[in-house]
């Protein structure tokens, strides 16, 4: 994705703001500041910007509230930027018409990554898929399904599913387990892994074509179910 893409950055504070417009610069993309809801608004309504970044916290009203009247009459790529990481936060941002939800502070890397994931699945491409027997999984997406149902996992059980399918037919041990879906710098419980692959376990249907099998003292694998 290398042509120019006009940018809505919705963010009261001058310094942030001009951090993100003189990155955006560095790709080639063209960014515009928005301040209050009504400077947004004004902005949206006057051009189609393909790809809005939008604080929560402004200083005439809520980002959230803006992301819903936005949706009213644009279908850009919405994303909330904000410093607010309150689960309940993001559900009514993802209810409410947000494509995405990013915690300050992060990467502009990440940043650009995600607003490439959300045009892409805009149109219809969800990116490079992982595929194994009847699992497909998505990792930019963070998506996965099983003959063609979703697969509701968490992030912890997303990794770990990630690291098996692009390892299929391979025994894995423990720690390989641990540094692979999790990191180095993993703190977790001393069980984990276990406890992961039992909740995956439990997600996969039961007449599917793919089982993780455990290989005492030795590690995991994830195989056909005939096999």
């Amino acid at each position: 994705m290398d042509e120019a893409i006009e940018v809505l950055i919705v963010e009261d504070h001058r310094e942030i703001a001009r951090w993100l417009k003189g990155e955006l610069a560095h790709y080639q993309w063209r960014a515009e500041i928005a301040e209050t809801v009504e400077m947004a608004l004004a902005l949206a309504r006057r051009r189609s910007y393909p790809v809005i970044l939008l604080d929560i916290m402004l200083p005439d009203g809520d980002g959230i509230a803006l992301c819903q009247r936005l949706r009213n009459f644009t279908n850009a790529a919405i994303l909330m930027v904000t410093a607010k990481d309150d689960v309940r936060d993001r559900i009514r941002a993802l209810d409410d018409g947000a494509d995405d939800y990013i915690i300050k502070p992060f990467s502009v890397e990440e940043l650009m990554a995600r607003i490439r994931a959300v045009l892409r699945r805009s149109s219809g491409d969800r990116g490079p898929v992982v595929e194994f027997q009847d699992l497909r999984l998505w990792p930019e997406e963070r998506a996965a399904e099983q003959n063609g149902q979703p697969l509701n996992l968490s992030r912890r059980e997303f990794a770990l599913l990630s690291v098996l399918m692009q390892n299929a037919n391979r025994v894995l041990s423990r720690d390989q387990l641990l540094e692979q879906a999790w990191g180095y710098d993993f703190y977790g419980e001393s069980n984990v892994v276990e406890v992961t692959v039992r909740r995956l376990r439990d997600h996969l249907q039961r007449d599917g074509k793919v089982t993780i099998s455990t290989l005492r003292g030795v590690g995991y694998i994830l195989r056909s179910a005939h096999d």
